[in-house]
C-alpha cells in the first residue's frame, strides 16, 4: 500500500488541528485508547486499540497451536495426466555414479551408449557453458537418467525432443566455484526430477552475486529448465542457493507431486527467490520447506513467484502465454519462511514490463497449451492463486517501503499475492506478515478451508476487485490493527458474507459489510472486552452461539459471523465469560466447536438481524468507509495519540508544537485551507474515503 504524500500531510496537520477539539469534548484516554471526537468525530485508534499496539504489543493470539485443522479437499485444478511421474514410460534408462576420479556409466533398453554424448565440459563464456558433465540426447526415446554419488561441476543435460526424468539417488551436486548453476535442462518438453524412495539428495550453488566467474553461466536458477520442471518421488531433495538470483528458474511451469520432501534454501543475502516461474506453479501435494534470506533492496527473496517479466529490451518485446502466469495449490504441507513475498502471481503487462513503446508477443508453446489451457479465450496472463487443500504457513520478516514512482525501489511483504483473483476451497493456511497477508489485484473469495491472517503492519485481508471480498464458507480469523489499515479492506468494494464462521480485528477505518446471506455482527471494542479474555454471543436461553478469545490486541472494530446467528433471533453480547475447560475446538481462538462457558457480563441486548438487514452494527462501531466520521470512519486519524500511558508522544524531529497552526512554509493541499467547522461527520473536500491507497 503507498501513503502517498497528501495522505500523510493531512495527517500532520490533522493532529495539530485536533489537540483542542479533544480536549474540548471532555473526553478521556485511559488504558492506551482514543478519545472521541478530533478529527473523526467518532472513536478512534491510532495504534490498534486497548492494549493494542499503543503499548508496544506483538499481535499474536495465546493459540500458537492450532486445534482445528480443515481436513476437506476440494477437486483439483489442473489435472494433468502426462504430469504425473506414474505415467512415464521410459524407453531407456541412462545409469551415471559419480567417483573420485569422473563417472561410471551404464544403459539399458532402447538406448546405448553410441546414442548418447557424455563429456565433461570448461568454462566458456562464448558456449555459456561452466565447468562440469555435459549429457547430450538427440532422438525421440523418453529416457531416464539415473545420477548417484558426488560430483562438483553444472550437470546439463540436453534432451530436446522428448520427456526425461532424472532420478536422483543420494547424490550429493555442487556447482564448480561459482561458475554456474547445479543442474541444467535444455529440453522445452517436461523434465522430471524424482527423488528416489529412501534417498536423501542435495544440490548446492556456489554462485554469489558480484562474483566474476558467472560470466560463464550464469542462467537464473542453481535448477535451471527452459521446458516444465516436475519434482516427484518420495525421497528428499535439498537445493541451497548461496546468494545467486533463484533457487529453481523455469521458463514453463513447475508442478510438485505428493510423496516428495523439497526443502530450499536462499541462503545468501543477495539472493533472490526459492522457485521462479514464467506461466504457473502446481502444488499436489509433497512437504515443501522454503527459507529465502536475500535482503538486496528492491529484490528481497520471495518463496514463490511466478512471473513472466521475461523482456526483451533489445527488440521490445514481451513473450506470454495466454491465461498462464497462475499458482494453484491442491495439496501439501507447505512451509515458508520470507523476507518479501510468500506466494505471489505476479505477471504484469508489457507496458509495465519496459514501457509504453512495449509490444507484446505471444509464445504459446507452453505444454499447458495443450492440456490445461486449451481452448483458453484469455488473450493476456491470468495471474490468479487458487487453494484448494494442504496445510500451508507463511512468515514474511520484511520491513515494507514504497518509492514514490512505480520505478523506485520498493518491497511489500505480503503473504498470499493475486494480481488476478485469489480463491481457497479448502486447507488450512496461517500466514502471517507484515505487509497484506492475503492481496489480490482482483478479488479475494473464501469458499472453504481454515484461514488466518494476521498482519503487523498492514491489512489482514486486501481485495482491490470490483467484487471486493466475499466469504461463502470455511474458517476466518483475519487481524489487521495498525491505522490506518483493517481486517478487511475492499477499498469501496462490497465485503459480502454469505457462509463461514469469521472474524476479523481491525482498526475503525473498515470495510462496512454489504448485505449478505448470513448475520453479521459489527462490534466496537467496548463491547467485547479487554485483551486475552473471552467474549460470546448468546441466545435467549444463555446458549452460546459464538465463543472468541481476544489476543494481545483487539482493534477498535470487531466484524464476526457464523451459521448459528440466524437472522429474527435476538442475541446478547457478553464479555470475560469463563471457557470450561477441555470443551469446545479452536482455530487461532475462534471456536469452530461451541464450548460451555459462565459468568461474564452483558454489554449489549437485543441483538438481531432481520432477512431485509442481515447486518447489525453496534453503535460504538461507527460506519466504515465513507459513513460518519470523515476519514472514512472512526480511527482513522481522529483522537490523540496513546502510547502506553495514554500520553500524547513528543512530535517528530522538526514538527515541534505546533499550537494548531499549520507548520512553517506549508501550504495546505487544495479544499483544505480551511478546516471544516467540526466536519459534522462529512468527508474533508477531495479525500477518497480512506487514509491510504492501493498498490
Amino acid at each position: 500500500m503507498k501513503k502517498n504524500f497528501t495522505h500523510i500531510f493531512m495527517a500532520l496537520m490533522i493532529l495539530s488541528l485536533c489537540a483542542n477539539s479533544c480536549a474540548k469534548n471532555n473526553n478521556t484516554n485511559t488504558g492506551g485508547t482514543f478519545n472521541r471526537g478530533g478529527f473523526n468525530g467518532a472513536p478512534g485508534n491510532f495504534d490498534g486499540g486497548p492494549g493494542g499496539f499503543g503499548q508496544g504489543v506483538t499481535i499474536t493470539d495465546d493459540g500458537s497451536t492450532t486445534d482445528y485443522v480443515d481436513t476437506t479437499t476440494a477437486s483439483p485444478s489442473a489435472v494433468i495426466e502426462d504430469d504425473l511421474y506414474q505415467s512415464f514410460k521410459a524407453d531407456g534408462t541412462v545409469a551415471i555414479k559419480f567417483t573420485a576420479s569422473g563417472w561410471e556409466t551404464g544403459f539399458e533398453g532402447d538406448i546405448t551408449s553410441a546414442d548418447i554424448s557424455i563429456k565433461e565440459v570448461k568454462n566458456s563464456a562464448e558456449d555459456e557453458t561452466s565447468a562440469g558433465i555435459e549429457i547430450q540426447y538427440k532422438g525421440k526415446l523418453k529416457l531416464k537418467y539415473v545420477l548417484t554419488g558426488t560430483y562438483t561441476g553444472t550437470v546439463f543435460i540436453k534432451n530436446k525432443s522428448a520427456d526425461a526424468a532424472v532420478v536422483l539417488n543420494n547424490v550429493n551436486l555442487k556447482s564448480d566455484n561459482g561458475a554456474g548453476p547445479v543442474l541444467r535442462f535444455s529440453s522445452e518438453k517436461r523434465t522430471f526430477i524424482v527423488a528416489a524412495a529412501g534417498s536423501t539428495n542435495t544440490l548446492t550453488d556456489t554462485r554469489v552475486k558480484g562474483q566474476s566467474s558467472t560470466i560463464y553461466d550464469d542462467k537464473k536458477g542453481s535448477v535451471y529448465s527452459k521446458g516444465t520442471l516436475i519434482f516427484a518421488g518420495d525421497g528428499t531433495l535439498n537445493i541451497v542457493n548461496s546468494g545467486y538470483k533463484h533457487a529453481v528458474y523455469v521458463k514453463d511451469y513447475v508442478r510438485i507431486e505428493d510423496g516428495i520432501t523439497l526443502n530450499i534454501t536462499v541462503d545468501g543475502e543477495t539472493g533472490r527467490d526459492c522457485i521462479r516461474a514464467n506461466n504457473a506453479v502446481i502444488i499436489d501435494g509433497g512437504n515443501i520447506n522454503l527459507v529465502a534470506k536475500g535482503t538486496l533492496e528492491d529484490d528481497e527473496s520471495n518463496g514463490i513467484r511466478v512471473d513472466g517479466e521475461d523482456a526483451d529490451e533489445d527488440d521490445m518485446t514481451v513473450e506470454y502465454t495466454a491465461g498462464a502466469g497462475f499458482i494453484i495449490i491442491n495439496g501439501g504441507n507447505i512451509n515458508i519462511t520470507t523476507v518479501a513475498k510468500g506466494i505471489t502471481a505476479h505477471w504484469k503487462s508489457a507496458k509495465s514490463v519496459i514501457g509504453d513503446t512495449a509490444y507484446t508477443e505471444t509464445a504459446n508453446n507452453s505444454l499447458l497449451c495443450k492440456n490445461y489451457l486449451k481452448g483458453t479465450s484469455y488473450t493476456t496472463p491470468n495471474p490468479f492463486v487458487e487453494i484448494n487443500g494442504g496445510i500451508i504457513n507463511i512468515t514474511t520478516t520484511g520491513e515494507p517501503y514504497e518509492g514514490q514512482t512505480d520505478d523506485d525501489p520498493s518491497c511489500s511483504p505480503e503473504g498470499i499475492e493475486a494480481k488476478a483473483d485469489l480463491t481457497i476451497n479448502a486447507g488450512t493456511i496461517t500466514v502471517q506478515t507484515t505487509d497484506d497477508s492475503l492481496n489480490a489485484g482482483g478479488n479475494i473469495v473464501i469458499n472453504g478451508g481454515a484461514v488466518y491472517a494476521c498482519s503487523s503492519k498492514n491489512d489482514a485481508m486486501d481485495a482491490n476487485g470490483s467484487n471486493g471480498i466475499a466469504i461463502n464458507g470455511g474458517v476466518v480469523v483475519a487481524i489487521g490493527l495498525t491505522t490506518p489499515e483493517c481486517a478487511f479492506d475492499c477499498d469501496q468494494n462490497p465485503l459480502t458474507i454469505n457462509g463461514g464462521t469469521l472474524i476479523g480485528l481491525g482498526t475503525g477505518n473498515y470495510t462496512a459489510p454489504s448485505k449478505g446471506k448470513q448475520s453479521t455482527l459489527v462490534l466496537g471494542s467496548s463491547s467485547i472486552g479487554s485483551a486475552n479474555t473471552s467474549f460470546a454471543i448468546v441466545d435467549g436461553r444463555g446458549t452460546p452461539v459464538f465463543v472468541y478469545t481476544l489476543p494481545a490486541g483487539t482493534g477498535d472494530v470487531i466484524i464476526l459471523s457464523s451459521p448459528k446467528i440466524t437472522t429474527g433471533t435476538t442475541y446478547t453480547v457478553k464479555t470475560g465469560v469463563t471457557v470450561k475447560e477441555g470443551t469446545g475446538t479452536r482455530f487461532h481462538n475462534l471456536y469452530t466447536t461451541l464450548p460451555t462457558i459462565s459468568g461474564g457480563t452483558s454489554t449489549l441486548t437485543d441483538v438481531s438481524t432481520s432477512s431485509s438487514n442481515t447486518v447489525y452494527t453496534d453503535s460504538n462501531a461507527g460506519s466504515g468507509f465513507g459513513g460518519p466520521g470523515g476519514f472514512g470512519g472512526p480511527g482513522g486519524f481522529g483522537g490523540r495519540q496513546a502510547f502506553g500511558n495514554g500520553e500524547m508522544p513528543e512530535p517528530p524531529e522538526g514538527f515541534g508544537n505546533f499550537n494548531g497552526q499549520m507548520p512553517e512554509g506549508m501550504t495546505p493541499p487544495d479544499g483544505m485551507q480551511q478546516p471544516p467547522e467540526g466536519f459534522n461527520g462529512q468527508r474533508p473536500q477531495d479525500f477518497n474515503g480512506k487514509g491510504k491507497n492501493k498498490r
